[in-house]
């Protein structure tokens, strides 16, 4: 490898590494200072985060460690931090969406989850490999951790272990992550559909049942199952005018005077009920009309109505996808790595531009989520300190109106997981 690309290397890693260590201290600030923000969805993420501080460190050590010597002891702690950290990340992503799968699935309460065996899992697994890795060695290949194209890692005389310790895990992770995401979508949706639906054919069961009853007059069935429209018709006569009595037809309006004299009429307010049956509105639009109607029903399908549900399945979805695009530019060099050819350099500055970013990804996530909750928080702090503390009584009122909502931002109601289905079971089963 030439100087000039090692050098370009070294600093994509550096600075990717800079990037992710202050995005990760920026959320562990915001976790700290807002308590609102503390919700199971952002813990998940700031545990996720700690596993991005170790790979963030590891990674601004970039090729340092390959020039102290593989046998340095810079050298093999990068390499225990890059396979322990670096893939923990996806395994956190599997933790939330399996976690998300009990709230949204068994209707579990997010707050009564425990971390201690998320992180034994998340942080024991990569741990426990990593450290035994650190310890085998061989005669003829070496040790495990050594030198590789960009860092310290895995040597390539160990490639097999590298993909059954590292890549075989992460791949489980993500699909395992994205098979929960579908079954989690699926259900939000299908419990949905069948809410929408509930009352439309409540509605038709009730007609079904009152076209039976044969003690209604055949005219009093016809009205009763057809929409009427009431219009009200204000008549008003001058005082010296004869009374006009109106003639209505279907077409038009005829108005016929009586020649012998009149009264004057006290009640000058009459009313005239009008029974229209309702046509088909499909039939009245024009087509463009219909298919933009078609359209927006088309896209609010996808519309999910509980903003916990939203909240969870969002974020569970971003982080998915965060663990896929980082990890995608290491599966693809490691694969052309296996067919025996060395691969591109290009292969080789895309996977230092894209892994050390975990961070930065996982900020992205947690800021996008409680950009609502930090709004406020800076604006209460901000009214704080310009009206002093007069102001403070004002700000607690406000915020406890406004917490009594149910917001996607802000999920720690101990609910949170039902609330489509408790609509559902409010309807009432019969009408009178």
């Amino acid at each position: 490898m030439a100087m000039e690309q090692t050098q370009t290397l070294a600093l994509l890693e550096r600075l990717g590494g800079c990037i992710s260590l202050v995005s990760v201290l920026l959320i562990f600030i915001a976790y700290g200072l807002v308590p609102r923000v503390r919700n199971p969805r952002n813990t998940f993420i700031v545990f996720a985060s700690i596993a991005n501080l170790g790979a963030s460190i590891a990674c601004i050590i970039a090729r340092d460690g390959l020039e102290r010597g593989e046998d340095s002891a810079l050298c093999r702690t990068q390499s225990f931090m890059l396979h322990m950290f670096m893939q923990s990340d996806a395994w956190w992503s599997l933790g939330m969406s399996f976690n998300t799968f009990l709230v949204i699935v068994f209707r579990t309460n997010p707050n009564s989850f425990h971390m201690w065996p998320y992180c034994l899992v998340c942080f024991g697994g990569p741990f426990s490999i990593a450290l035994t890795l650190l310890f085998i060695s061989d005669p003829t290949r070496g040790p495990v951790y050594g030198k590789t194209y960009v860092w310290c890692w895995i040597r390539d005389d160990w490639a097999n272990i590298r993909i059954f310790t590292s890549y075989i895990f992460v791949s489980v992770c993500i699909i395992g992550s994205a098979a929960l995401n579908i079954i989690v979508g699926y259900r939000i949706f299908h419990s949905r559909n069948q809410i929408r639906h509930f009352p439309h054919s409540q509605i038709q069961d009730t007609s079904s049942n009152g076209q039976k009853n044969k003690a209604k007059p055949p005219s009093t069935r016809e009205h009763s199952a057809q929409p009427r429209i009431v219009t009200e018709v204000f008549v008003t006569h001058a005082p010296a005018s004869p009374i006009v009595k109106p003639i209505m037809t279907p077409t038009h309006s005829t108005f016929r005077t009586s020649g012998s004299p009149s009264q004057e009429v006290p009640n000058i307010y009459s009313s005239t009920q009008v029974f229209a049956k309702a046509g088909n509105p499909a039939e009245q639009m024009s087509h463009i009309r219909r298919i933009m109607r078609a359209a927006k029903k088309f896209v609010f399908k996808f519309h999910i109505q509980d903003p916990v549900k939203r909240a969870y399945l969002r974020t569970t979805f971003l982080f998915t996808l965060s663990v896929l695009v980082s990890w995608t530019p290491a599966t693809i060099n490691r694969i052309r790595s296996s067919q025996g050819s060395d691969p591109p350099s290009s292969y080789q500055v895309a996977m230092v531009a894209v892994m050390p970013l975990q961070g930065l990804w996982n900020a992205v996530i947690f800021f996008m989520t409680s950009h609502r909750v930090l709004r406020d928080w800076m604006r209460d702090k901000c009214d704080v300190s310009v009206s002093g503390p007069a102001k403070i009584n004002e700000l607690v009122m406000e915020r406890t109106v406004e917490e009594t909502n149910v917001d996607e931002d802000d999920d720690h109601s101990d609910s949170g997981s039902d609330i489509e289905l408790r609509q559902r079971e409010s309807v009432p089963a019969k009408r009178s």
